[in-house]
Protein backbone atom coordinates (compact mmCIF):
# COMPACT_ATOMS: atom_id res chain seq x y z
CA UNK A 1 0.00 0.00 0.00
CA UNK A 2 1.15 3.32 -0.73
CA UNK A 3 1.64 5.72 1.77
CA UNK A 4 -1.07 8.18 2.48
CA UNK A 5 0.17 12.14 2.64
CA UNK A 6 -2.78 13.49 3.68
CA UNK A 7 -6.35 12.88 5.28
CA UNK A 8 -8.57 13.24 2.70
CA UNK A 9 -11.25 16.40 2.89
CA UNK A 10 -15.05 15.47 3.81
CA UNK A 11 -17.38 13.76 1.47
CA UNK A 12 -14.13 12.62 -0.95
CA UNK A 13 -15.95 10.22 -3.00
CA UNK A 14 -14.37 7.45 -5.65
CA UNK A 15 -16.15 5.56 -8.13
CA UNK A 16 -15.17 2.17 -9.35
CA UNK A 17 -17.49 -0.97 -10.94
CA UNK A 18 -20.60 -2.04 -8.82
CA UNK A 19 -20.71 -5.81 -8.19
CA UNK A 20 -22.94 -6.17 -5.30
CA UNK A 21 -26.15 -4.12 -4.93
CA UNK A 22 -27.27 -2.18 -1.53
CA UNK A 23 -25.53 0.34 0.78
CA UNK A 24 -23.45 0.05 4.07
CA UNK A 25 -22.40 3.01 6.31
CA UNK A 26 -19.99 2.39 8.60
CA UNK A 27 -16.07 2.30 9.99
CA UNK A 28 -13.71 1.15 7.61
CA UNK A 29 -11.47 -1.76 8.55
CA UNK A 30 -8.00 -2.33 6.45
CA UNK A 31 -6.65 -5.30 5.44
CA UNK A 32 -2.98 -5.32 6.73
CA UNK A 33 -0.56 -8.20 6.19
CA UNK A 34 -0.72 -8.18 2.15
CA UNK A 35 2.99 -8.32 1.60
CA UNK A 36 5.65 -10.58 2.35
CA UNK A 37 9.16 -9.71 3.23
CA UNK A 38 11.52 -10.88 1.24
CA UNK A 39 15.32 -10.36 1.15
CA UNK A 40 17.48 -11.21 -1.70
CA UNK A 41 19.67 -13.92 -0.83
CA UNK A 42 22.33 -16.64 -1.83
CA UNK A 43 22.95 -19.95 -0.60
CA UNK A 44 25.93 -22.33 -0.33
CA UNK A 45 25.84 -25.65 -2.02
CA UNK A 46 25.38 -27.26 0.99
CA UNK A 47 22.25 -25.77 1.72
CA UNK A 48 20.38 -26.39 -1.06
CA UNK A 49 18.86 -29.87 -0.30
CA UNK A 50 18.00 -28.03 2.85
CA UNK A 51 16.24 -25.41 0.86
CA UNK A 52 14.58 -28.29 -1.82
CA UNK A 53 13.54 -29.73 1.50
CA UNK A 54 12.19 -26.19 2.31
CA UNK A 55 10.24 -25.92 -0.45
CA UNK A 56 8.65 -29.16 -1.00
CA UNK A 57 7.66 -29.11 2.89
CA UNK A 58 5.83 -25.45 1.98
CA UNK A 59 3.98 -26.66 -0.70
CA UNK A 60 2.77 -29.58 1.07
CA UNK A 61 1.55 -27.75 3.80
CA UNK A 62 0.03 -25.10 1.81
CA UNK A 63 -2.27 -27.71 -0.06
CA UNK A 64 -3.26 -28.40 3.47
CA UNK A 65 -4.43 -25.18 4.39
CA UNK A 66 -6.51 -24.99 1.10
CA UNK A 67 -7.98 -28.21 1.87
CA UNK A 68 -8.82 -27.02 5.02
CA UNK A 69 -9.80 -23.53 3.76
CA UNK A 70 -11.99 -25.33 1.03
CA UNK A 71 -13.87 -27.35 3.68
CA UNK A 72 -14.66 -24.37 5.40
CA UNK A 73 -16.56 -22.47 2.32
CA UNK A 74 -18.38 -25.57 2.45
CA UNK A 75 -19.61 -25.71 5.74
CA UNK A 76 -20.05 -21.81 5.69
CA UNK A 77 -21.40 -20.52 2.55
CA UNK A 78 -21.82 -23.70 0.31
CA UNK A 79 -20.11 -25.91 -2.09
CA UNK A 80 -20.62 -23.75 -4.94
CA UNK A 81 -18.50 -21.30 -3.56
CA UNK A 82 -15.39 -23.82 -2.64
CA UNK A 83 -14.77 -23.21 -6.65
CA UNK A 84 -12.96 -20.43 -5.83
CA UNK A 85 -10.03 -22.66 -5.00
CA UNK A 86 -9.65 -24.55 -7.78
CA UNK A 87 -7.41 -22.07 -9.10
CA UNK A 88 -5.23 -22.24 -6.85
CA UNK A 89 -4.98 -26.05 -6.34
CA UNK A 90 -4.06 -25.73 -10.03
CA UNK A 91 -0.68 -23.57 -9.46
CA UNK A 92 0.51 -25.69 -6.81
CA UNK A 93 -0.03 -28.64 -8.85
CA UNK A 94 1.52 -27.19 -11.91
CA UNK A 95 4.88 -28.98 -13.16
CA UNK A 96 5.95 -26.01 -14.35
CA UNK A 97 6.11 -23.91 -11.69
CA UNK A 98 7.78 -26.07 -9.23
CA UNK A 99 10.51 -27.13 -11.92
CA UNK A 100 10.95 -23.71 -12.15
CA UNK A 101 11.41 -22.75 -8.66
CA UNK A 102 13.83 -25.94 -8.04
CA UNK A 103 16.22 -25.02 -10.81
CA UNK A 104 16.03 -21.23 -9.06
CA UNK A 105 17.61 -23.15 -5.91
CA UNK A 106 19.87 -25.24 -7.35
CA UNK A 107 21.63 -23.59 -10.61
CA UNK A 108 20.78 -20.24 -9.63
CA UNK A 109 21.72 -20.91 -5.58
CA UNK A 110 18.80 -18.38 -4.45
CA UNK A 111 17.11 -19.10 -1.30
CA UNK A 112 13.75 -20.81 -1.39
CA UNK A 113 11.61 -18.20 -0.33
CA UNK A 114 13.31 -15.86 -2.98
CA UNK A 115 13.64 -18.65 -5.53
CA UNK A 116 9.36 -18.88 -5.23
CA UNK A 117 8.99 -15.35 -5.01
CA UNK A 118 11.10 -14.23 -8.34
CA UNK A 119 9.29 -16.98 -10.55
CA UNK A 120 5.62 -16.26 -9.24
CA UNK A 121 6.37 -12.64 -9.66
CA UNK A 122 6.83 -13.14 -12.98
CA UNK A 123 3.54 -14.78 -14.09
CA UNK A 124 1.72 -12.62 -11.80
CA UNK A 125 3.01 -9.37 -13.44
CA UNK A 126 2.18 -11.53 -17.16
CA UNK A 127 -1.49 -11.75 -16.22
CA UNK A 128 -1.78 -8.62 -14.21
CA UNK A 129 -0.79 -7.23 -18.11
CA UNK A 130 -3.50 -9.25 -19.53
CA UNK A 131 -5.99 -7.68 -21.48
CA UNK A 132 -8.19 -10.17 -20.40
CA UNK A 133 -10.36 -9.44 -17.67
CA UNK A 134 -10.20 -13.11 -16.09
CA UNK A 135 -7.17 -13.69 -16.87
CA UNK A 136 -6.21 -10.28 -14.45
CA UNK A 137 -8.16 -11.44 -11.53
CA UNK A 138 -6.00 -14.93 -11.72
CA UNK A 139 -3.33 -12.52 -10.67
CA UNK A 140 -4.67 -12.77 -7.40
CA UNK A 141 -4.80 -15.85 -7.35
CA UNK A 142 -1.23 -16.23 -7.48
CA UNK A 143 -1.08 -13.36 -4.90
CA UNK A 144 -2.82 -15.38 -2.29
CA UNK A 145 -0.74 -18.65 -3.34
CA UNK A 146 2.82 -16.28 -3.10
CA UNK A 147 2.05 -15.23 0.25
CA UNK A 148 0.92 -18.46 1.47
CA UNK A 149 4.15 -20.76 0.39
CA UNK A 150 6.32 -17.97 1.26
CA UNK A 151 5.11 -17.94 4.86
CA UNK A 152 5.04 -21.75 5.14
CA UNK A 153 8.58 -21.22 3.90
CA UNK A 154 9.79 -19.13 6.37
CA UNK A 155 7.80 -20.44 9.04
CA UNK A 156 6.04 -17.64 10.37
CA UNK A 157 2.11 -18.70 11.45
CA UNK A 158 1.43 -15.21 12.39
CA UNK A 159 -2.39 -14.32 11.28
CA UNK A 160 -2.00 -11.15 9.21
CA UNK A 161 -5.36 -10.12 9.19
CA UNK A 162 -5.84 -7.49 12.33
CA UNK A 163 -8.62 -8.57 14.52
CA UNK A 164 -12.02 -7.51 13.08
CA UNK A 165 -14.04 -6.60 16.73
CA UNK A 166 -17.29 -5.10 15.09
CA UNK A 167 -19.10 -4.92 12.07
CA UNK A 168 -16.96 -3.11 9.27
CA UNK A 169 -17.01 -2.59 5.86
CA UNK A 170 -13.82 -4.25 4.83
CA UNK A 171 -11.22 -2.17 2.69
CA UNK A 172 -8.17 -3.84 0.48
CA UNK A 173 -5.85 -3.31 -1.99
CA UNK A 174 -7.13 -6.98 -3.37
CA UNK A 175 -8.74 -9.69 -1.55
CA UNK A 176 -7.86 -13.33 -1.89
CA UNK A 177 -9.88 -16.72 -0.87
CA UNK A 178 -8.03 -16.49 1.83
CA UNK A 179 -8.41 -13.27 3.11
CA UNK A 180 -12.30 -13.62 3.13
CA UNK A 181 -12.47 -16.96 4.41
CA UNK A 182 -10.48 -15.74 7.58
CA UNK A 183 -13.22 -13.01 8.27
CA UNK A 184 -16.61 -13.35 10.34
CA UNK A 185 -19.61 -13.39 7.88
CA UNK A 186 -21.76 -11.77 10.40
CA UNK A 187 -19.34 -8.54 10.90
CA UNK A 188 -18.46 -7.85 7.19
CA UNK A 189 -20.98 -4.60 6.04
CA UNK A 190 -19.49 -4.87 2.55
CA UNK A 191 -16.29 -4.81 0.66
CA UNK A 192 -14.17 -1.80 -1.45
CA UNK A 193 -11.32 -2.97 -2.96
CA UNK A 194 -8.91 -0.85 -5.22
CA UNK A 195 -8.51 -3.49 -7.74
CA UNK A 196 -11.13 -6.34 -8.96
CA UNK A 197 -13.90 -6.63 -11.69
CA UNK A 198 -17.62 -8.94 -11.97
CA UNK A 199 -15.38 -12.14 -11.94
CA UNK A 200 -12.97 -10.96 -8.61
CA UNK A 201 -12.99 -13.38 -5.33
CA UNK A 202 -15.04 -10.17 -3.71
CA UNK A 203 -17.28 -9.85 -6.23
CA UNK A 204 -18.24 -13.35 -5.65
CA UNK A 205 -18.01 -13.69 -1.93
CA UNK A 206 -20.13 -10.28 -1.94
CA UNK A 207 -22.74 -11.78 -3.63
CA UNK A 208 -22.51 -14.93 -1.86
CA UNK A 209 -22.55 -12.69 1.49
CA UNK A 210 -25.57 -10.97 0.24
CA UNK A 211 -23.15 -7.28 1.34
CA UNK A 212 -22.74 -4.16 -0.89
CA UNK A 213 -19.31 -4.16 -2.85
CA UNK A 214 -17.23 -2.06 -4.82
CA UNK A 215 -14.43 -3.18 -6.72
CA UNK A 216 -11.93 -1.00 -9.32
CA UNK A 217 -11.74 1.68 -6.86
CA UNK A 218 -7.63 2.66 -7.96
CA UNK A 219 -6.33 4.13 -5.15
CA UNK A 220 -9.12 4.09 -2.64
CA UNK A 221 -6.85 2.65 -0.05
CA UNK A 222 -4.67 5.22 -0.36
CA UNK A 223 -6.22 7.75 1.20
CA UNK A 224 -8.78 5.86 4.03
CA UNK A 225 -7.53 4.79 7.30
CA UNK A 226 -8.99 2.88 9.70
CA UNK A 227 -11.68 3.84 11.63
CA UNK A 228 -12.65 6.42 9.17
CA UNK A 229 -16.62 7.00 8.18
CA UNK A 230 -17.40 5.30 4.96
CA UNK A 231 -20.49 5.12 2.80
CA UNK A 232 -20.43 2.06 0.67
CA UNK A 233 -23.12 2.41 -2.36
CA UNK A 234 -23.11 -1.00 -3.95
CA UNK A 235 -25.38 -0.21 -6.96
CA UNK A 236 -23.49 2.58 -8.18
CA UNK A 237 -20.20 1.06 -6.88
CA UNK A 238 -19.69 4.68 -5.63
CA UNK A 239 -17.02 5.11 -2.08
CA UNK A 240 -17.76 8.20 0.02
CA UNK A 241 -14.66 8.85 2.71
CA UNK A 242 -15.27 10.83 5.33
CA UNK A 243 -18.71 11.80 4.47
CA UNK A 244 -20.57 15.25 5.84
CA UNK A 245 -23.63 15.07 7.36
CA UNK A 246 -25.78 16.00 4.66
CA UNK A 247 -24.67 13.31 2.60
CA UNK A 248 -25.00 10.52 5.47
CA UNK A 249 -28.69 11.80 6.19
CA UNK A 250 -29.12 11.47 2.25
CA UNK A 251 -27.71 7.70 2.12
CA UNK A 252 -29.47 7.09 5.54
CA UNK A 253 -32.71 7.68 3.60
CA UNK A 254 -31.74 5.71 0.77
CA UNK A 255 -30.57 2.96 3.10
CA UNK A 256 -34.33 3.06 5.04
CA UNK A 257 -36.08 3.34 1.55
CA UNK A 258 -34.36 0.19 0.52
CA UNK A 259 -35.26 -1.55 3.35
CA UNK A 260 -38.66 -1.11 3.28
CA UNK A 261 -38.54 -2.33 -0.44
CA UNK A 262 -36.96 -5.50 -0.04
CA UNK A 263 -39.76 -5.99 2.62
CA UNK A 264 -42.13 -4.81 0.52
CA UNK A 265 -41.30 -6.81 -2.59
CA UNK A 266 -40.77 -10.09 -0.18
CA UNK A 267 -44.30 -10.41 -0.58
CA UNK A 268 -44.93 -10.87 -3.81
CA UNK A 269 -41.47 -13.22 -4.95
CA UNK A 270 -43.62 -16.18 -5.35
CA UNK A 271 -46.05 -14.28 -7.23
CA UNK A 272 -46.33 -14.33 -11.12
CA UNK A 273 -44.85 -11.57 -13.03
CA UNK A 274 -49.16 -10.35 -14.36
CA UNK A 275 -50.01 -7.17 -14.85
CA UNK A 276 -53.86 -5.82 -13.12
CA UNK A 277 -55.09 -6.81 -16.67
CA UNK A 278 -53.78 -10.15 -16.71
CA UNK A 279 -51.08 -9.93 -18.86
CA UNK A 280 -48.70 -12.57 -17.74
CA UNK A 281 -44.33 -12.36 -18.80
CA UNK A 282 -41.98 -15.17 -18.06
CA UNK A 283 -39.76 -13.16 -15.58
CA UNK A 284 -36.41 -15.21 -15.39
CA UNK A 285 -32.93 -14.72 -13.94
CA UNK A 286 -29.26 -15.00 -15.25
CA UNK A 287 -27.02 -16.73 -14.12
CA UNK A 288 -23.00 -16.38 -15.00
CA UNK A 289 -22.32 -18.54 -11.48
CA UNK A 290 -23.62 -21.95 -10.12
CA UNK A 291 -22.82 -20.24 -6.65
CA UNK A 292 -25.67 -17.68 -7.45
CA UNK A 293 -28.27 -20.30 -7.67
CA UNK A 294 -29.67 -19.56 -4.09
CA UNK A 295 -30.33 -16.20 -4.87
CA UNK A 296 -31.90 -16.95 -7.92
CA UNK A 297 -34.47 -19.48 -6.51
CA UNK A 298 -35.00 -17.25 -3.45
CA UNK A 299 -35.69 -14.12 -5.28
CA UNK A 300 -38.68 -15.75 -7.08
CA UNK A 301 -37.04 -16.65 -10.47
CA UNK A 302 -39.68 -18.44 -13.14
CA UNK A 303 -36.04 -20.40 -14.54
CA UNK A 304 -32.91 -19.27 -16.28
CA UNK A 305 -32.83 -17.28 -19.19
CA UNK A 306 -29.25 -17.13 -19.68
CA UNK A 307 -26.85 -19.34 -18.16
CA UNK A 308 -23.73 -18.14 -18.99
CA UNK A 309 -21.20 -21.49 -19.62
CA UNK A 310 -17.99 -19.25 -20.45
CA UNK A 311 -16.61 -20.02 -16.80
CA UNK A 312 -16.02 -23.65 -17.06
CA UNK A 313 -13.67 -22.97 -19.94
CA UNK A 314 -12.15 -19.62 -18.26
CA UNK A 315 -11.50 -21.33 -14.95
CA UNK A 316 -9.36 -24.51 -16.63
CA UNK A 317 -6.09 -24.44 -17.94
CA UNK A 318 -7.68 -27.70 -19.84
CA UNK A 319 -10.97 -27.58 -21.50
CA UNK A 320 -13.40 -29.00 -19.44
CA UNK A 321 -14.60 -32.85 -20.49
CA UNK A 322 -18.07 -34.03 -21.38
CA UNK A 323 -18.37 -35.00 -18.04
CA UNK A 324 -17.74 -31.96 -16.08
CA UNK A 325 -20.09 -30.22 -18.16
CA UNK A 326 -22.57 -32.47 -18.43
CA UNK A 327 -22.62 -32.21 -14.17
CA UNK A 328 -22.71 -28.88 -14.30
CA UNK A 329 -25.87 -28.45 -16.29
CA UNK A 330 -27.05 -31.40 -14.57
CA UNK A 331 -27.12 -29.70 -11.48
CA UNK A 332 -28.69 -26.66 -12.82
CA UNK A 333 -31.24 -28.05 -14.31
CA UNK A 334 -31.93 -30.68 -11.03
CA UNK A 335 -32.32 -27.75 -8.81
CA UNK A 336 -34.78 -25.11 -11.12
CA UNK A 337 -36.90 -27.45 -12.63
CA UNK A 338 -40.14 -27.58 -13.17
CA UNK A 339 -39.20 -23.73 -14.83
CA UNK A 340 -36.37 -23.65 -17.91
CA UNK A 341 -32.81 -23.20 -18.02
CA UNK A 342 -32.17 -21.54 -21.60
CA UNK A 343 -27.97 -22.86 -21.87
CA UNK A 344 -25.98 -20.52 -24.05
CA UNK A 345 -23.27 -22.07 -25.56
CA UNK A 346 -19.54 -20.96 -25.40
CA UNK A 347 -19.61 -17.21 -26.03
CA UNK A 348 -15.85 -16.44 -25.78
CA UNK A 349 -13.40 -14.15 -27.53
CA UNK A 350 -13.92 -10.34 -27.43
CA UNK A 351 -13.09 -9.45 -24.08
CA UNK A 352 -12.90 -13.63 -22.66
CA UNK A 353 -9.86 -14.88 -23.85
CA UNK A 354 -9.49 -18.60 -22.08
CA UNK A 355 -6.06 -20.50 -22.12
CA UNK A 356 -7.37 -23.64 -23.49
CA UNK A 357 -8.64 -22.03 -26.66
CA UNK A 358 -6.19 -19.96 -29.35
CA UNK A 359 -7.28 -16.73 -30.23
CA UNK A 360 -5.08 -14.89 -32.42
CA UNK A 361 -4.39 -10.79 -31.46
CA UNK A 362 -7.05 -8.82 -33.15
CA UNK A 363 -7.53 -5.20 -34.28
CA UNK A 364 -10.99 -5.63 -33.35
CA UNK A 365 -12.01 -8.61 -31.42
CA UNK A 366 -15.08 -7.67 -30.55
CA UNK A 367 -15.59 -7.87 -34.44
CA UNK A 368 -13.78 -10.87 -34.76
CA UNK A 369 -12.98 -14.71 -33.80
CA UNK A 370 -15.67 -14.93 -31.02
CA UNK A 371 -19.03 -17.22 -30.01
CA UNK A 372 -20.44 -19.17 -32.41
CA UNK A 373 -17.71 -18.46 -35.09
CA UNK A 374 -15.01 -20.80 -32.49
CA UNK A 375 -17.58 -22.75 -31.87
CA UNK A 376 -18.20 -23.85 -35.88
CA UNK A 377 -14.16 -23.67 -36.44
CA UNK A 378 -13.77 -25.68 -33.41
CA UNK A 379 -16.16 -28.99 -33.48
CA UNK A 380 -14.27 -30.59 -30.50
CA UNK A 381 -15.27 -28.07 -28.39
CA UNK A 382 -19.05 -27.50 -29.75
CA UNK A 383 -20.24 -30.84 -29.94
CA UNK A 384 -18.69 -32.44 -26.54
CA UNK A 385 -20.13 -29.18 -24.98
CA UNK A 386 -23.77 -29.66 -27.00
CA UNK A 387 -23.39 -33.10 -25.90
CA UNK A 388 -23.31 -32.16 -22.36
CA UNK A 389 -26.27 -30.23 -22.57
CA UNK A 390 -28.38 -32.74 -24.04
CA UNK A 391 -27.53 -34.75 -21.66
CA UNK A 392 -28.87 -32.45 -19.15
CA UNK A 393 -31.93 -32.15 -20.72
CA UNK A 394 -32.80 -35.38 -19.19
CA UNK A 395 -32.47 -33.80 -16.19
CA UNK A 396 -35.05 -31.10 -16.46
CA UNK A 397 -36.25 -28.11 -18.75
CA UNK A 398 -33.72 -27.67 -21.04
CA UNK A 399 -33.56 -25.28 -23.57
CA UNK A 400 -29.95 -24.49 -26.26
CA UNK A 401 -28.77 -20.64 -27.36
CA UNK A 402 -26.61 -19.95 -29.71
CA UNK A 403 -24.59 -16.87 -29.64
CA UNK A 404 -23.20 -14.15 -32.24
CA UNK A 405 -25.63 -15.48 -34.65
CA UNK A 406 -25.08 -12.93 -37.73
CA UNK A 407 -26.52 -14.81 -40.84
CA UNK A 408 -29.17 -18.49 -41.47
CA UNK A 409 -26.01 -20.04 -42.73
CA UNK A 410 -24.27 -20.34 -38.85
CA UNK A 411 -27.24 -21.07 -37.47
CA UNK A 412 -28.22 -24.10 -39.85
CA UNK A 413 -24.55 -25.29 -39.45
CA UNK A 414 -24.55 -24.80 -35.57
CA UNK A 415 -28.02 -26.83 -36.05
CA UNK A 416 -25.69 -29.61 -38.27
CA UNK A 417 -23.29 -29.84 -35.57
CA UNK A 418 -26.67 -30.46 -32.65
CA UNK A 419 -27.52 -33.30 -35.02
CA UNK A 420 -24.11 -34.79 -35.06
CA UNK A 421 -23.89 -34.44 -31.29
CA UNK A 422 -27.17 -36.25 -31.12
CA UNK A 423 -25.89 -38.47 -33.31
CA UNK A 424 -23.01 -39.56 -31.32
CA UNK A 425 -24.86 -39.82 -28.31
CA UNK A 426 -27.56 -42.04 -29.78
CA UNK A 427 -24.79 -44.60 -30.81
CA UNK A 428 -23.95 -44.96 -27.74
CA UNK A 429 -27.48 -45.26 -26.45
CA UNK A 430 -26.97 -42.42 -24.04
CA UNK A 431 -30.56 -40.84 -23.38
CA UNK A 432 -31.18 -37.23 -24.22
CA UNK A 433 -33.96 -35.21 -24.90
CA UNK A 434 -34.49 -35.10 -28.93
CA UNK A 435 -37.01 -32.60 -29.06
CA UNK A 436 -34.84 -29.96 -27.43
CA UNK A 437 -35.93 -26.23 -28.12
CA UNK A 438 -33.25 -24.15 -29.59
CA UNK A 439 -33.04 -20.56 -29.73
CA UNK A 440 -30.72 -17.70 -31.29
CA UNK A 441 -29.46 -14.10 -29.27
CA UNK A 442 -30.14 -11.36 -31.44
CA UNK A 443 -27.47 -9.02 -30.50
CA UNK A 444 -26.16 -7.88 -34.26
CA UNK A 445 -28.49 -5.96 -35.65
CA UNK A 446 -27.73 -8.09 -39.03
CA UNK A 447 -29.52 -11.04 -37.17
CA UNK A 448 -32.40 -8.26 -36.30
CA UNK A 449 -32.73 -7.76 -39.54
CA UNK A 450 -33.21 -11.33 -40.83
CA UNK A 451 -35.67 -12.21 -37.80
CA UNK A 452 -38.33 -13.20 -39.73
CA UNK A 453 -35.92 -16.01 -41.80
CA UNK A 454 -34.43 -16.64 -38.14
CA UNK A 455 -37.67 -17.43 -36.50
CA UNK A 456 -38.80 -20.16 -39.53
CA UNK A 457 -35.81 -22.18 -37.74
CA UNK A 458 -36.02 -21.49 -34.03
CA UNK A 459 -38.06 -21.78 -31.04
CA UNK A 460 -37.41 -18.53 -29.50
CA UNK A 461 -35.44 -15.37 -29.56
CA UNK A 462 -33.40 -13.61 -27.10
CA UNK A 463 -32.42 -10.21 -27.90
CA UNK A 464 -29.14 -9.99 -26.00
CA UNK A 465 -29.06 -5.95 -25.82
CA UNK A 466 -25.84 -5.37 -24.42
CA UNK A 467 -24.13 -6.21 -27.81
CA UNK A 468 -27.07 -4.90 -30.14
CA UNK A 469 -26.77 -1.49 -28.07
CA UNK A 470 -23.04 -1.25 -28.89
CA UNK A 471 -23.08 -2.73 -32.53
CA UNK A 472 -26.27 -0.98 -33.59
CA UNK A 473 -24.89 2.90 -32.08
CA UNK A 474 -21.20 1.37 -33.18
CA UNK A 475 -19.94 2.51 -29.34
CA UNK A 476 -17.42 0.38 -27.23
CA UNK A 477 -19.46 -0.21 -24.17
CA UNK A 478 -15.41 -0.55 -22.52
CA UNK A 479 -14.47 3.11 -23.46
CA UNK A 480 -15.19 5.51 -20.79
CA UNK A 481 -14.40 8.49 -23.26
CA UNK A 482 -17.54 7.90 -25.52
CA UNK A 483 -19.86 5.96 -22.57
CA UNK A 484 -22.30 8.43 -22.80
CA UNK A 485 -23.02 7.44 -25.89
CA UNK A 486 -24.68 4.05 -24.77
CA UNK A 487 -27.91 4.31 -24.35
CA UNK A 488 -30.03 1.35 -24.48
CA UNK A 489 -33.21 3.55 -24.58
CA UNK A 490 -32.04 5.28 -27.89
CA UNK A 491 -34.64 5.46 -30.29
CA UNK A 492 -32.82 3.30 -32.99
CA UNK A 493 -32.79 0.70 -30.43
CA UNK A 494 -36.15 0.92 -29.29
CA UNK A 495 -37.04 0.47 -33.09
CA UNK A 496 -34.81 -2.61 -33.70
CA UNK A 497 -36.21 -4.24 -30.72
CA UNK A 498 -40.28 -3.26 -31.66
CA UNK A 499 -38.91 -4.92 -35.28
CA UNK A 500 -37.86 -7.83 -33.47
CA UNK A 501 -40.91 -8.65 -31.74
CA UNK A 502 -43.18 -7.79 -34.64
CA UNK A 503 -41.41 -10.24 -37.19
CA UNK A 504 -40.80 -13.44 -34.26
CA UNK A 505 -44.43 -12.85 -33.46
CA UNK A 506 -45.85 -13.17 -36.83
CA UNK A 507 -44.36 -16.80 -36.85
CA UNK A 508 -45.30 -17.43 -33.84
CA UNK A 509 -42.26 -17.19 -32.37
CA UNK A 510 -41.67 -15.70 -28.86
CA UNK A 511 -39.01 -13.24 -27.93
CA UNK A 512 -36.78 -12.80 -24.46
CA UNK A 513 -34.39 -10.34 -23.50
CA UNK A 514 -31.31 -10.99 -21.55
CA UNK A 515 -29.36 -8.11 -21.78
CA UNK A 516 -28.56 -5.67 -18.80
CA UNK A 517 -31.62 -3.38 -20.41
CA UNK A 518 -33.79 -6.11 -19.03
CA UNK A 519 -33.30 -5.50 -15.71
CA UNK A 520 -33.25 -1.62 -16.22
CA UNK A 521 -36.48 -0.03 -14.55
CA UNK A 522 -36.97 2.89 -16.84
CA UNK A 523 -37.16 0.51 -19.79
CA UNK A 524 -39.70 -2.60 -18.37
CA UNK A 525 -42.60 -0.14 -19.13
CA UNK A 526 -42.04 0.39 -22.51
CA UNK A 527 -40.72 -3.39 -22.95
CA UNK A 528 -43.84 -4.52 -21.61
CA UNK A 529 -45.96 -2.29 -24.09
CA UNK A 530 -43.92 -3.81 -27.18
CA UNK A 531 -44.94 -7.17 -25.96
CA UNK A 532 -42.02 -9.02 -25.08
CA UNK A 533 -42.92 -12.18 -24.07
CA UNK A 534 -39.85 -12.98 -21.16
CA UNK A 535 -37.32 -10.87 -19.78
CA UNK A 536 -34.05 -12.08 -18.00
CA UNK A 537 -32.13 -10.25 -14.77
CA UNK A 538 -29.87 -9.94 -12.29
CA UNK A 539 -31.62 -12.01 -9.39
CA UNK A 540 -31.11 -8.88 -7.56
CA UNK A 541 -33.69 -6.76 -9.08
CA UNK A 542 -36.05 -9.54 -10.42
CA UNK A 543 -38.32 -8.79 -7.22
CA UNK A 544 -38.47 -4.94 -8.72
CA UNK A 545 -39.00 -5.33 -12.16
CA UNK A 546 -41.94 -8.07 -11.09
CA UNK A 547 -43.30 -4.93 -8.73
CA UNK A 548 -43.15 -2.42 -11.95
CA UNK A 549 -45.20 -5.15 -13.95
CA UNK A 550 -47.54 -6.19 -11.52
CA UNK A 551 -48.53 -2.39 -10.76
CA UNK A 552 -49.66 -1.57 -14.45
CA UNK A 553 -52.62 -2.34 -16.51
CA UNK A 554 -50.89 -4.13 -19.98
CA UNK A 555 -53.41 -1.05 -21.97
CA UNK A 556 -51.07 1.49 -19.91
CA UNK A 557 -47.64 0.33 -20.98
CA UNK A 558 -48.78 -0.47 -25.15
CA UNK A 559 -49.59 3.26 -24.88
CA UNK A 560 -46.79 4.70 -23.32
CA UNK A 561 -44.46 2.54 -25.48
CA UNK A 562 -46.14 4.22 -28.54
CA UNK A 563 -45.57 7.01 -27.13
CA UNK A 564 -41.92 6.41 -26.50
CA UNK A 565 -41.63 5.32 -30.54
CA UNK A 566 -42.13 8.83 -31.77
CA UNK A 567 -40.01 10.55 -29.91
CA UNK A 568 -36.65 11.35 -31.38
CA UNK A 569 -33.48 11.63 -28.50
CA UNK A 570 -32.63 9.39 -26.02
CA UNK A 571 -32.66 12.28 -23.44
CA UNK A 572 -36.56 12.63 -24.04
CA UNK A 573 -37.06 8.90 -23.41
CA UNK A 574 -35.39 9.12 -20.34
CA UNK A 575 -36.93 12.13 -18.90
CA UNK A 576 -40.15 11.27 -19.40
CA UNK A 577 -39.88 7.68 -18.10
CA UNK A 578 -38.41 9.19 -15.23
CA UNK A 579 -41.24 11.33 -14.65
CA UNK A 580 -43.76 8.80 -14.91
CA UNK A 581 -41.75 6.49 -13.01
CA UNK A 582 -41.46 8.83 -10.23
CA UNK A 583 -45.08 9.28 -10.41
CA UNK A 584 -46.14 5.95 -10.38
CA UNK A 585 -43.72 4.63 -7.58
CA UNK A 586 -42.61 7.13 -5.32
CA UNK A 587 -41.22 4.49 -3.19
CA UNK A 588 -38.97 3.08 -5.95
CA UNK A 589 -35.49 4.69 -5.92
CA UNK A 590 -34.42 6.48 -9.44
Amino acid sequence: MIEKKTKPRANYCFKGVAVSPGIAIGKAFILSGESVKIEERRIDDNEIETELENFCQAIEKTKQELKEDTESVVSRIGDENAKIFETHHLFLDDPYLIDETKQAIEAGKMAADYAFYSIIEKYQKQLAGSDDEYMRERAADLRDIKRRVIRNIQGNRTDFLNKLTGAAIIVARDLTPSDTIALDKHKILGFATDLGGKTSHSAIMARSFRVPAAVGLHRVTEFIQNEDRVILDGTEGIVYINPDKKTIDRYRQIQKKLNAINQQLTRIRSLPARTLDGKEIELAANLEFSDELDNVIEFGARGIGLYRTDFLFLAKEELPTEEEQFEEYRSVAERIRPYPVIIRTLDVGGDKSPQNISIPPEDNPYLGYRAIRICLERPDIFITQLKAILRASMHGNVKILFPMISGISELLEAKQMLEKAKAELSKKRIPFHNKIDIGVMVEVPSSAVITDLLADEVDFLSIGTNDLVQYTLAVDRGNERIAYLYRDLHPAVLRLIRSVIDAAHKKGTWVGMCGEMAGNPLATLILLGLGIDELSVSPIVLPEIKNIIRSVEYSEAVELANQVMEMKTPKEIEDMMMKKMRQKFKDLIF
